[in-house]
């Protein structure tokens, strides 16, 4: 699921949230090798070996112009 939001200072922001397996084939190279996502990946697979459901929860900052094409094409 997502939604695209801006806010108060007009950035136009994506936000994402899904399964795990989803959401990581969709980062990019520098997000799979950041520190940051190296550890909660870790995490969440040991929850997830316990039986718990666990999600992902991403954003990325769109750019003005990249958003205007996309939403023509969905309209």
């Amino acid at each position: 699921m997502s939604v695209i939001v801006e806010d108060k200072n007009k950035n136009i922001i994506l936000m994402c949230k899904g399964a795990d397996s989803v959401i990581t084939e969709r980062l990019s190279k520098q997000s799979l090798s950041s520190k940051c996502f190296l550890e909660t990946d870790r995490i969440v697979t040991r929850y997830a070996n316990e039986g718990l459901r666990t999600l992902y929860l991403s954003q990325k900052t769109l750019n003005r112009k990249e958003w205007e094409k996309w939403n023509e094409e969905v309209q």
